[in-house]
């Protein structure tokens, strides 16, 4: 496990927050695509789940996220092809829980893993962390629901400015667990 893989997670977790929707006709397009985020995620996941059992819920959610985000993008362009509305409300009530869910076990891995390498100091404000975010990123889908593009922008600011500072304290935590090269004595061998 590497930096890159962190990295690729948290760009994931950056894109799967941006909710940038174009109107472009009867169509909303997100700029910054769900898909791409899942796939990032999962990319990134995937050498996590030999470190610990929570990581390995981890792994399985964010290969689940990606089938239902495709299933929601594809039943938002059926949708307009139908000539009815689009299916926004649907795309992103799947990517709000989806990026709730992702983050919450990503989190609770990490702590898990320091609690094993015995460096629970640096994970002891995570929890804290990914809490306002998740009420943040629960917020920003409540905000867009509402139809007030003012207040969905200012909701969606915030929330990208906090995920920015989600990412960072994971970032920094991880640089002091995972050092190349060095794994530790409860990771599973197998994969």
């Amino acid at each position: 496990m590497n930096k890159k893989n962190i990295s690729f997670i948290l760009a994931g977790f950056l894109l799967l927050t941006l909710q940038f929707n174009v109107k472009i006709g009867s169509v909303y397009i997100d700029i910054f695509n769900d898909i791409l985020a899942a796939v990032l995620i999962t990319a990134g996941a995937f050498p996590l789940g030999g470190r610990n059992v929570v990581f390995k819920k981890f792994r399985i959610l964010s290969v689940v996220s990606i089938i239902f985000i495709i299933l929601g993008q594809v039943i938002n362009f059926l949708m307009v092809i139908m000539g009815g509305d689009n299916a926004l409300k649907v795309v992103s009530g799947v990517a709000t829980i989806f990026n709730i869910y992702l983050t919450y076990y990503f989190t609770e891995g990490l702590i898990l893993e320091a609690k094993f390498q015995d460096k629970s100091a640096l994970t002891r404000s995570l929890r804290l962390v990914w809490a306002l975010y998740g009420i943040l990123i629960f917020g920003n889908f409540i905000a867009l629901m509402s139809g007030i593009a003012l207040v969905s922008t200012l909701v969606q600011i915030v929330c990208v400015i906090f995920s920015i500072y989600y990412c960072s304290s994971v970032f920094t935590s991880c640089s002091q667990l995972y050092m190349e090269g060095l794994p530790t004595k409860h990771m599973d061998t197998e994969k």
